[in-house]
């Protein structure tokens, strides 16, 4: 079937339409990177460290579930960057089946690991969420501020009472997204 799909999007980069050109070359490239995917899979277990941050953003080019065990596993890394960089593509993919151990990455002993984390948990459509990020307020300001604006993406109103009193919090940089945050919570649920 790949083979199939393949001739069709190569005849599509001849179309008229500009647009239908674009989207057969990403589909390619997607096709690629599936094919692609057990070289990425090795060199994301064995490469250096650089080849093994460059992977993770590799695997988030690709639309397969196979994608998420080794990114889970990438978010258990010894190193923080890795950890990082899946934690931004666990986001971008929001995978409901991946929200569980980003939460539980929350515990992470790196400041940028855990603003990380809680930017990624902005990309679920969880109300649930909102109360979990606002106890993240008072941590270091990179972490408050990242789930300030995640609680303002997610939008729904149980963030209101963190991002009031985040309001009020001596740092000038919380006050500023708490106020932005605010605007993009809905007025009441299902608005």
């Amino acid at each position: 079937m790949p083979d199939r799909r393949e001739k069709a999007l190569q005849t599509a980069l001849s179309d008229v339409d500009p647009e239908v050109r674009e989207a057969a070359a990403i589909s390619l490239d997607q096709l690629e990177g599936l094919r692609d995917l057990p070289q990425l899979l090795d060199q994301l277990a064995t490469g250096d460290r650089r080849t093994r941050i460059a992977m993770v953003y590799a695997l988030g080019k690709i639309h397969s579930s196979k994608i998420f065990v080794p990114l889970l596993e990438a978010l258990k890394s010894e190193d923080p960057d890795l950890r990082s960089a899946a934690a931004q593509i666990i986001g971008e993919k929001h995978h409901p089946k991946t929200l569980a151990p980003l939460v539980k990455a929350l515990e992470d002993p790196e400041v940028g690991v855990v603003a990380e984390v809680a930017t990624a948990l902005g990309q679920f459509p969880d109300p649930r969420l909102s109360k979990l990020l606002g106890t993240l307020i008072s941590r270091e300001e990179q972490i408050a501020l990242a789930a300030i604006d995640s609680i303002g993406r997610i939008g729904y109103p149980e963030g209101e009472d963190a991002l009031l009193k985040a309001l009020s919090d001596s740092r000038p940089a919380l006050r500023i997204h708490a106020a932005a945050a605010l605007g993009k919570l809905s007025l009441a649920e299902g608005t």
